[in-house]
């Protein structure tokens, strides 16, 4: 029984690093994707 819980406990804290890094890489790529927008932006109106 012992064994079982901490097998499962294991399975969870994976399952929340996991977790936790997709929505690291999920912040990452949102910021880049601003970061790049606002670049796209700034060189539009400095044509214009």
């Amino acid at each position: 029984m012992q064994n079982l819980l901490q097998r499962d406990l294991g399975l969870s804290l994976l399952s929340i690093a996991i977790f936790l890094g997709w929505l690291g890489l999920f912040f990452v790529f949102l910021r880049v994707l601003t970061i790049s927008i606002k670049k796209i932006l700034e060189a539009l109106f400095r044509k214009s």
